[in-house]
């Protein structure tokens, strides 16, 4: 990091990388406009994006997976201010998980982010993707925190290795009410208990906004029968609102 800017100068052009175990997300966002988005896969990509958007002065990065040290090297050369999301930095809720270090940085931004467009709201927040994540926010902008379960994907894909006969199905454009085969009885029932899994959730906290993002968010969006809110890229949000968070501290 170096040299903090004045809270008056604004943010202005910010880039934030998202580091997952599999792939990076590289984002460039003014205000709260997200202006680019890619894969990051190489430095080369950095230098490109820096050519595109030479206003670019501060950054912040999540790394659930390593970040490579060229690529740390390369964004403290290039920016003003850059933030590195960990559970130690100051954030804009309330956090009351008890256990802040284990708490995966990709839910805390993404209740941040939520938050940010509902503030002083009590928040349910469905990330569907390679694990099924369930993140409470309340009315006093508290990170309640969640539940974990596996994902679409996983269930489907659990069934195959863990048994003998079962075989691995993907996974379907249409369910039936009662499975006739055994690959639509395992489609019907990993489907349909997730459903079941959601609804219940929906119906034990009904005074909550109910949020749906991650990857299979609209497969189960078009499936459950209760008003939702279909919310793309919660994790840029938050991780912005992070940013601005501490350029104001």
């Amino acid at each position: 990091m170096s040299v903090k800017l004045n809270q008056r100068q604004g943010i202005g052009y910010s880039i934030i990388l998202d580091i997952g175990n599999s792939c990076t997300k590289l984002f460039v966002v003014n205000d709260i406009k997200i202006l680019y988005s890619a894969k990051y896969k190489t430095i080369a990509d950095l230098e490109e994006i820096f050519v595109m958007f030479p206003q670019i002065k501060t950054g912040i990065y999540s790394a659930s997976g390593q970040i490579a040290e060229e690529t740390s090297n390369f964004l403290n050369e290039k920016l003003d201010y850059l933030v590195h999301f960990t559970s130690e930095t100051p954030v804009p809720i309330n956090n009351l998980y008890k256990s802040p270090e284990t708490l995966g940085s990709d839910r805390l931004a993404a209740a941040i982010g939520v938050n940010y467009f509902f503030p002083n709201t009590n928040l349910m927040i469905f990330d569907f993707g390679t694990a099924i994540t369930i993140d409470f926010v309340d009315s006093d902008n508290n990170y309640l925190g969640g539940n974990i379960s596996p994902g679409l994907s996983v269930r489907l894909k659990s069934l195959n290795f863990f048994t003998n006969r079962l075989p691995l199905v993907s996974i379907p454009s249409k369910i039936e009410e009662i499975g006739t085969t055994t690959t639509t009885a395992i489609e019907t029932g990993v489907v349909r208990g997730i459903i079941g899994e959601t609804m219940s959730y929906i119906d034990r906290y009904s005074g909550y906004k109910i949020i749906f993002t991650g990857g299979d968010n609209f497969y189960f969006a078009e499936k459950i029968k209760s008003p939702i809110f279909v919310f793309r890229n919660p994790i840029v949000f938050g991780l912005n609102r992070v940013l601005r968070h501490n350029l104001e501290l």
